[in-house]
């Protein structure tokens, strides 16, 4: 399959619900690899800021046009963010594909319409868009960065004038970073990627981190298949560091636990401390196991299948990870396709759930022990407002202070640390820690 052909079918798929990373990983076996980079770049690109583009191509449909196809709209938002994002790829290579895309698909009138449109982006886009980009309305600033202009009134409702700076991090395109342990291997992956021509150096924020100044697919890098490198953002292994901090002993449970990359991550920090996971979905349990066992690692930790709300853990655990279902709002640059489907009401139930979620923590973690609870978002409601409540319903738990900084945490206010993402290998988080007096 051709790369524009593909990057069609990824928007099509996401539409119906489905992740882009995951379709994208599903089309690597079938495909030449430059084929499947172009894929990913349009697809991308078009994710990241799709509702500039429809501002973009609706103001030079000249009449509007009604009625078009779904494909004709995905045709139209990938030829405008390839035009105007992209700079090694000919325009006309891609308004061409992308035409005989839409005749294949049985619309005639579709790839009329995106010929002549198409022509207008490429005299007239890249003004509108600097139109748009130097404006000092919200609206189009929001617009401009990719956020949902509702999603950026809460930023600023909520951070003041660094929502600016948030803004201007949505635009910040993601490098791969991967995790490194034990740590003593890093040298040596380090002179096997260069080998390859890949170039990469450690984190200076986290020992076992290591930056690429490109994405990769995480099986061709080296490390991968023997279990020593694992794609982490450096704000997830952050994250790790601050449990690693406020650890006082004892067995550790991770509620929520997903796929396994931060359960092979406590692993690593802890090693011989019992581990527990909690996940309600099997898949992800299955997903966990399997890269639990790239990671060979020997025994694999105890997993419990089901509601975290219900189940109890086998021992009574001095730490607890909580990483929350979330918004994923911090990992947008990432996962773009997140932010589109994202609504105020699912906040609320998010934020609901968290709490839920948090109280039960508190109530397993024995007397002295700690909960590390975190998610992937930026949204205080979602944030201190869950640690808030809790904290404010149980005179016996209090925050504990992480001691760990860094110039790229900000204080919560007042509760937990934010970890802003404002280089390419960190993504947004939140994290606090809540200690249970004895």
């Amino acid at each position: 399959m051709r790369g524009v052909e593909a990057a069609l079918l990824v928007l099509s798929q996401v539409r119906e619900g489905r992740f882009a990373s995951e379709v994208i990983r599903g089309m690597a076996d079938s495909m030449k690899a430059s084929d499947l980079t172009l894929a990913s770049t349009l697809v991308y690109a078009t994710l990241r800021r799709l509702l500039l583009w429809k501002e973009v191509y609706s103001r030079l449909l000249k009449p509007p046009a009604g009625g078009l196809s779904r494909l004709a709209e995905d045709a139209l938002c990938v030829g405008t963010a390839g035009m105007l994002e992209l700079r090694n790829f000919a325009p006309k290579v891609l308004v061409n594909a992308l035409v005989q895309a839409l005749k294949e698909g049985g619309d005639e009138r579709g790839a009329r319409l995106l010929n002549t449109v198409l022509r207008r982006v490429s005299e007239e886009g890249a003004g509108l868009l600097a139109t748009i980009g130097s404006s000092g309305n919200w609206r189009d600033q929001a617009l401009y960065a990719g956020i949902p202009a509702w999603v950026a009134t809460i930023w600023r409702n909520s951070f003041g004038d660094d929502a600016k700076g948030l803004l201007r991090m949505a635009r910040i395109r993601p490098y791969s970073s991967f995790r490194v342990l034990p740590e003593e291997e890093m040298n040596s992956v380090i002179d096997q990627a260069r080998s390859k021509g890949l170039r990469c150096w450690p984190s200076p924020l986290v020992s076992s981190g290591l930056r690429m100044s490109s994405t990769i697919y995480p099986g061709n890098f080296p490390g991968y298949s023997e279990g020593l490198s694992t794609p982490q953002t450096e704000g997830s292994m952050m994250i790790g560091e601050l449990m690693k901090e406020v650890y006082r002993g004892g067995p550790i449970l991770e509620m929520c636990s997903g796929r396994g990359i931060k359960t092979g991550h406590l692993m690593g920090l802890f090693p011989g401390v019992a581990l527990e996971c909690m996940e309600m979905s099997p898949r992800r349990i299955s997903s966990a196991q399997r890269e639990l066992r790239r990671l060979r690692h020997g025994d694999l930790p105890d997993f419990s299948q089901g509601d975290a709300l219900q189940l109890s853990p086998r021992r009574v655990p001095g730490l607890i990870s909580l990483d929350a279902p979330c918004s994923g709002s911090g990992t947008w640059s990432r996962h773009p396709e997140g932010k589109w489907r994202l609504t105020a009401e699912k906040i609320d139930s998010l934020a609901s759930l968290q709490k839920s979620l948090l109280k039960r923590a508190v109530s397993l973690v024995e007397p002295g022990g700690v909960v590390v609870y975190s998610t992937c978002s930026l949204m205080k409601t979602e944030n201190e407002g869950v640690v808030a409540e809790v904290l404010s319903e149980d005179p016996s738990l209090v925050e504990r202070p992480f001691a760990f900084t860094s110039k790229h945490m900000r204080k919560g206010r007042p509760w937990g640390v934010y970890i802003w993402p404002e280089l390419p290998w960190l993504d947004g988080f939140y994290a606090a820690a809540i200690l249970k007096r004895s």
